[in-house]
This record gives C-alpha cells, sequence and structure tokens, in this order.
C-alpha cells in the first residue's frame, strides 16, 4: 500500500512539472480585499475554477509580507483534495505556504475549497498575498497543466483602504508578480434626500442579487455577493437579514438609507436574504431572497466488482452521493465515447468485442460539480474456431465452401472483405453438438484478392477473435482453353487483340514512311494520328477491366460490344492514316 502511494506521488511530481499549459483552470484566493486592525485574526480561502476541466491535482506556492502578516495555521476540512504529496508547508520567515495536493479520481467545479488560510495582522500597511509556481493537473492520464490565471488578494491593516485584487499572470508562462489594484466595483449607494410623505404602507423591495441572479438554482462559486433594491421615495429605513431560515423579518434598521447592502463570501448552504422599508407610516412587507450555494464536488465513489469475464453484456453498478444541493445526473462513457446519460446508476453495456476496455462515470450535482471515476476492464474471447478446410481460389461465379470445429451450438460468422477493407458478405453457419460445421457461400464475387475472417459466437454476443484463414483469390471465367496448358479469359483475349492491333498498327505506317522516304511525314504521323489511335485503345482497355464488376451476361455483351467497337475504330484509322501519308507523299 504505501509502495502504491508513492508511486502515485511521484507520478504527480513528475506531470507538474512536465505538464504543458491548457489554459483552463483558475487558483483564486478569497475574500478579495478587507480592511483589519493590527492584532486582529481573519482567514483566506485557496479556491480552484476548473471551468470545463476536470482535474486530480494542484500545486502553489502563496507569498505574503511577514512585516505585515503572520500566517497562524492552515486548515485542510473539506477540501476536494484527500491526499498531500507535499504537506502544507508555512514559513513565517520567509513569508510563504507551499503546497502539492490531489485526488484519486478527477473532480469539477468552479470553486472546489483546497485550503483555508488564517492570518494575524501585525504590522500596518497594505500587503499584498499573491500566488507563484502553480500547476493545476488534468484527470487525462498525461498530467496537462491547465492552469490558465492566478487570482490574489489584498489586506490593509491600520488603514481604511480596501480594493479588489486583477488576476496575475499563471506561473505556467512566468512568475506571478504581486495581484495590482483595480477600481471597485458596483458598490451600494446613500440615499440622501428628504422622503415624501406616504399615504400607505411602502411596497417590499424587489431584491437583486447579481453574482446569484437565480433564487431558484444552486450555484457552485463563492466571490464577493451584495443586494440591491429600488429605494422608494417614501422611505427612511431599511432593515436587511441574511439567515438560513425562509421567513425572517427583520426588526433592526441599518445604520444608513442605502440602495443595497454588501454581504461578503457566503459560505456554503441555503440562505435567505430578507429586506423590507419603513416609511412615516410604518413597515412594509418582507422580501425574501434565496441564494443556494454548493462548491463541494459529489463524494468519492467507485464502480463495484470487476467486470473481466467472457459476458460481453456487462452491468455498470455504483452508488452516487452529495451531500448539499443532491445529485443531479450522471454521464457514463465507454471506451471514450459518451455512452449515456440519465439518473440510473446501473447500467447494462451493449455487446462488446472482446478485449480491454474502460467505462468511466461522471456524477452531477445540481449545482454543476462533479466527480468521477474510472475502471478497465477485459472482455474474454470464446475459443477460436478451428478451419479444417476454406477455398482459397474459386473461378468467378463458382461457390465459396468452409469447414471446422468451433464451441458445440455457436454460431460461425463468416466475413469477406475488399482491399479497401469493405464488406462484401456476411453470412453466418451454425455449429453442432459436437462443434462441427461448414458453410457454402453462392453469392457471386467480383476478380480480385479478398480477405476472409471465421469468428464464432454464441447467443448472449460473446465472440471469438478472428481464425487466421489467409486471402481468397477469385480468377475470371475461362473463355478459352489452349490444350489445357493455357486458359484465357476475357482480359486476356483483349490484351493480345490490343497488342496485335497495336504492331499492324505500327507495320502499317512503317510500311508508308518508307514507301514515301520521309521522315517528317513519320514524325507527324506517327506522333500525331498514332498516339490519338494509342489513347482510344487506352480508353477502351479501361471501360473493358471496368465490366469486371458487372454480372456474367452483361459483362460479355458489354465485352462483345466493346471489341466490335475497337475494330471499327482499326479500319477507320487505316483509312484516315493512309490518306494522309498520301497526301504528304505529293
Amino acid at each position: 500500500m504505501a509502495k502504491n502511494f508513492f508511486t502515485v506521488c511521484f507520478s504527480l511530481l513528475v506531470f507538474f512539472w512536465s505538464a504543458f499549459s491548457a489554459n483552463a483552470a483558475t487558483i483564486s484566493l478569497l475574500p478579495q480585499a478587507r480592511a483589519f486592525g493590527i492584532g486582529q485574526e481573519f482567514s483566506v480561502d485557496i479556491k480552484i475554477d476548473t471551468e470545463e476541466a476536470y482535474i486530480n491535482a494542484s500545486q502553489a506556492t502563496v507569498r505574503f509580507p511577514v512585516s505585515v502578516l503572520e500566517l497562524v495555521s492552515v486548515d485542510k476540512t473539506n477540501s476536494a483534495f484527500g491526499f498531500w504529496v507535499e504537506e502544507p508547508k508555512i514559513s513565517n520567515d520567509e513569508g510563504t505556504l507551499m503546497f502539492t495536493g490531489g485526488t484519486t479520481s478527477g473532480v469539477s467545479g468552479g470553486s472546489l475549497q483546497i485550503l483555508k488560510l488564517k492570518f494575524k495582522a501585525k504590522g500596518t500597511g497594505l500587503a499584498e498575498i499573491a500566488l507563484q509556481d502553480a500547476a493545476i493537473t488534468a484527470s487525462d492520464g498525461k498530467g496537462t497543466n491547465v492552469l490558465s490565471a492566478l487570482k490574489g488578494t489584498s489586506v490593509s491593516v491600520g488603514t481604511q483602504v480596501v480594493v479588489p485584487i486583477a488576476p496575475s499572470v499563471p506561473s505556467s508562462v512566468k512568475p506571478s508578480a504581486p495581484a495590482v489594484p483595480v477600481a471597485p466595483t458596483v458598490e451600494p449607494q446613500k440615499i440622501i434626500r428628504e422622503a415624501v410623505v406616504a399615504q400607505k404602507l411602502p411596497e417590499k423591495p424587489l431584491l437583486r442579487v447579481p453574482l446569484y441572479s437565480d433564487a431558484t438554482r444552486w450555484y457552485n462559486h463563492q466571490g464577493e455577493a451584495a443586494v440591491f433594491w429600488d429605494v422608494p421615495s417614501d422611505a427612511i429605513e431599511a432593515a436587511v437579514v441574511v439567515d438560513h431560515s425562509p421567513l425572517t423579518k427583520p426588526q433592526k434598521p441599518e445604520p444608513e438609507l442605502l440602495t443595497g447592502k454588501n454581504l461578503g463570501v457566503l459560505k456554503e448552504g441555503e440562505w435567505y436574504v430578507h429586506a423590507r422599508f419603513r416609511n412615516n407610516i410604518g413597515w412594509g412587507d418582507t422580501a425574501h431572497f434565496k441564494i443556494s450555494i454548493d462548491a463541494t464536488p459529489p463524494l468519492p465513489f467507485e464502480i463495484k466488482d470487476s467486470l473481466t469475464s467472457d459476458n460481453p453484456t456487462p452491468e455498470i453498478k455504483y452508488e452516487a452521493h452529495d451531500a448539499l444541493s443532491g445529485v443531479s445526473h450522471n454521464i457514463l462513457f465507454l471506451d471514450g465515447k459518451e455512452f449515456v446519460k440519465g439518473t440510473t446508476t446501473s447500467t447494462v453495456l451493449p455487446p462488446l468485442l472482446p478485449g480491454p476496455h474502460m467505462v468511466l462515470v461522471r456524477v452531477f450535482d445540481l449545482a454543476g460539480n462533479s466527480a468521477e471515476s474510472d475502471l478497465k476492464f477485459e472482455i474474454l474471447p470464446l475459443a477460436t474456431p478451428i478451419v479444417d478446410f476454406v477455398s482459397s481460389s474459386i473461378i468467378q461465379g463458382e461457390s465459396l465452401y468452409a469447414s471446422g470445429k468451433s464451441i458445440p451450438n455457436a454460431f460461425v460468422d463468416v466475413r469477406i472483405v475488399d482491399k479497401r477493407q469493405r464488406e462484401v458478405i456476411s453470412e453466418s453457419a451454425k455449429s453442432d453438438n459436437r462443434g462441427d460445421w461448414k458453410i457454402s457461400i453462392n453469392d457471386p464475387l467480383p476478380t480480385g484478392t479478398y480477405t476472409i475472417s471465421i469468428t464464432a459466437r454464441d447467443e448472449r454476443g460473446a465472440r471469438s477473435f478472428s481464425a487466421d484463414v489467409g486471402a481468397l483469390k477469385v480468377h475470371p471465367r475461362t473463355v478459352l482453353s489452349l490444350g489445357g496448358v493455357v486458359d484465357l479469359g476475357w482480359f486476356e483475349i483483349l490484351l493480345i487483340l490490343i497488342l496485335f492491333i497495336t504492331s499492324a498498327t505500327g507495320l502499317f505506317a512503317w510500311q508508308y514512311v518508307s514507301k514515301n522516304k520521309t521522315r517528317e511525314a513519320y514524325k507527324m504521323i506517327v506522333g500525331r494520328d498514332v498516339n490519338k489511335f494509342v489513347d482510344m485503345l487506352v480508353s477502351f482497355l479501361k471501360e473493358f477491366e471496368s465490366a469486371g464488376d458487372l454480372n456474367e451476361d452483361s459483362r460479355r455483351v458489354k465485352q462483345k460490344a466493346l471489341i466490335e467497337q475497337a475494330r471499327e475504330t482499326v479500319a477507320k484509322m487505316k483509312k484516315y492514316i493512309g490518306e494522309e501519308v498520301n497526301r504528304l507523299g505529293k
């Protein structure tokens, strides 16, 4: 066990340093900015937004100014990582925290909790807390670094300056510089005006929470949240409460009448914002707004039992649970391709070929976080059928025969493919109680060379590996036999005819040229007219060869027509070449 754990740890370290950036995930520090007094303690969370990636490990170095801050402790509670290649290591002398952690299976989410850091303010000034030397490893088996950005934070000690922090450059490109302050986001504004006299109680506020805008859904990210509302002209006070009860009625008014209220970084869970206004008549109805946050992936799970057997349709079983929002759905991948999406945790796989396979299951909660588990297994093959006889060479139109032995009462599938691996014929036979089988395939095959595969298959769909049969050659039908020594088909006869015609044409041209003793005429006639004639013969040859794909009767008709057309062309060319030579000789 210890040896396996060391192997996993070592592999992760290799992944970190050999991985390349694929730009997908972000490491952030929350909250974004705060102001404290000397001696106060505060917490900073390390979060990962995986975006579209699935990850299984990460490392980073957190840097902070030792003159302003002291890192008191590190809390791994509720971390998405279950083991630590390098335990979080604090150095208040150097102002660093280093960690390397991971999980045994892939996870995804918008605000995965990694660590909670507790700081103590010990000096005044603006303290930049930055991330450096970071990496996030995808759960793709390759150790791909998917880090795209680092987002630090800052705290102001002894002053009232509070500014959010801009993202820094990912460490995979260059070391991250201290975060740069940017302009603050929209803040609730103070209402300064005289309220008008009301005739009735104020309407309940229409609440808006931009970070969590839909009160009916779960969210998987965390950040600086604020609630906003429109202040009626007769309002003189507002009361706001944020708690876990859906029907709370706030009683204590806010110190100032504002257009909203900062909520800070809310923890996971179901929250309710309650707000109401008061005018000169009294307090109005309370508005309630629900915020649901779940940043933790579903609980780790395993696919049960080993699937290695000769059963071609094994059943996948697992149990999935989520502690907060609940399981939404799952996706099952078979050999790298999405197979089924749904809510069931038991799936029967389709018939699989013998050999190694892999299933991967991703379970999603209602907030969009996910956890995954995979399992490699092997489908064992049936016994390969024995082939006692198979036709290896047949004449076009003849039947193909094969026979041999297989497992009793099984199917024997015979598949014939051409040179382009296109299936031409597929037929099956049934073995008897002793395993004997035989098959006769009567479908005609065009001339050429084919590959035969013979496999066994039982009633469950389990299959064997293919028997080594060899090649099948289909020869053309014999048209002319010379004493049984030489057999000629239509193709061979056409080649002989073309050779004869070409020789006769050359001899005819040579006679004309010799008679007139004109070399220029030879060049013109032979170089122009004979080349044209050869091109026509090549065209005839291609058409003749294409007739091999037709059935026997159609092929004979077409080949006969082509030969007749070739004869007519020879006669025309003979007359034409003679006239050209006579004209040049005058």
